[in-house]
């Protein structure tokens, strides 16, 4: 508590300079700061992460003799869209024109998708887009003509140079003016890699 008596935790908001104030007893309404989207419909592929859902379903995996299977987290990739290649975000990916060599705050090593040089309109290094646990993560690498992100439902919202931002995998990535990145979900390798004993 301050010395008004006030919590310290309450988001207060007051009229800029300059603005009239309301009548004295007129009430506010709560404002309202959404961290993030609201959930939109999501495609039969991603896995739930609603914690009611997600153990509804391992019950119902459970009662189905699908008890020693351990829950999994969905591989994503990302593909630009109008091409077949899906580069899996089984480590972050840095898109750009010349995303250039790996640099030495990079951990772990991102792949390099490199965007056709004539599309001027996206930067050398444009974002970052990774999957971190079961979120996918976007960030404007302070790219020049922006990163746009639009969610299936509701407006679309262009970030900040070097915001970062969790999207859904129905959500379409913009970079400058027409590369769109979509998610599409990929099979997990069951195979170790050479450093995992077997």
């Amino acid at each position: 508590m301050d010395d008004e008596g006030q919590s310290l935790d309450d988001t207060v908001v007051r009229p800029r300079p300059g603005q009239a104030s309301p009548p004295s007893g007129t009430a506010f309404d709560d404002t309202v700061i959404r961290l993030i989207e609201p959930a939109a419909p999501r495609r039969a592929d991603a896995l739930p992460t609603d914690p009611l859902i997600a153990g509804s379903a391992l019950a119902e995996a459970e009662s189905t003799g699908g008890a020693d299977e351990s829950p999994t987290v969905t591989a994503w990739g990302m593909r630009v869209r109008g091409t077949a290649m899906v580069v899996p975000l089984d480590l972050p990916a840095v898109v750009g024109r010349r995303p250039g060599p790996v640099r030495p705050s990079e951990h772990p090593a991102p792949r390099r998708v490199v965007i056709p040089a004539d599309r001027g309109d996206v930067s050398a290094r444009h974002a970052r887009i990774e999957q971190v646990g079961e979120s996918l993560v976007v960030t404007d690498l302070g790219s020049t003509n922006g990163v746009v992100v639009h969610w299936s439902s509701g407006a679309s919202r262009r970030l900040r140079s070097r915001e970062s931002c969790a999207v859904l995998s129905d959500t379409i990535i913009v970079l400058g003016d027409g590369v769109e990145i979509e998610f599409v979900s990929v099979p997990v390798s069951t195979t170790p890699s050479p450093s995992e004993p077997s």
